[in-house]
């Protein structure tokens, strides 16, 4: 039985992913030395919700689940801004560009996703769902002055608005993940207001 690592997620336009990128070389350059593993621009995601290793057998009824759910719910309009790290910035381990959006839209699909997996064997996620875009994960075990450093860019950084898109449709991915870093492959599209597993 094929085992797939999955997840639910937004796809990110290009030129959002443009604007991603700049900021990551921002940042970047006011962290110097190896303390923390940047993301590539081209393969960053939202992220709505992680499923995990999930058999080929289970996936027709995870897709039937996911489009009946997401058209459920209108499109909506997301704004990327915003700069933070969890768990805090004192002890920062993931640095992120946040995402709002004004009508919680995406907040309640990924709710009523979360809701709907758990007959089909999945746990419900009860972590505050807290929309972000990954730049970098601080690797383990830093040494004091490269975490004070990253401390002192995270202070100074900070980023405005660098863009608006609309989202139409929720994919499911999956992650297969190489030496090189991960691959993704689309396993379903699901439109928002309106059928679609295309």
């Amino acid at each position: 039985m094929r085992m797939m690592r999955t997840f639910v997620a937004v796809n990110i336009p290009v030129e959002i992913k443009q604007n991603l990128q700049k900021e990551i070389d921002q940042l970047r350059a006011l962290i110097c030395g190896e303390s923390v593993r940047w993301v590539r621009s081209q393969g960053i995601h939202l992220t709505l919700n992680f499923l995990g290793e999930i058999s080929n057998s289970s996936l027709g009824e995870i897709r039937q689940t996911l489009e009946r759910e997401i058209e459920k719910h209108p499109t909506c309009t997301l704004s990327v801004e915003g700069f933070g790290c969890f768990p805090n910035r004192r002890r920062p381990r993931v640095l992120w560009i946040g995402i709002t959006e004004d009508q919680g839209t995406l907040a309640q699909v990924q709710s009523s996703i979360n809701e709907k997996l758990v007959p089909l064997g999945f746990e419900k996620d009860g972590r505050t769902f807290h929309p972000h875009l990954t730049l970098g994960r601080v690797k383990r075990n830093v040494s004091t002055s490269d975490l004070i450093q990253i401390q002192d860019a995270i202070n100074e950084f900070d980023v405005a608005q660098i863009g608006q898109f609309e989202v139409r449709e929720i994919h499911l991915i999956e992650s297969i993940l190489k030496p090189t870093g991960a691959e993704y492959f689309t396993l379903g599209e699901y439109a928002l207001g309106g059928k679609g597993d295309r």
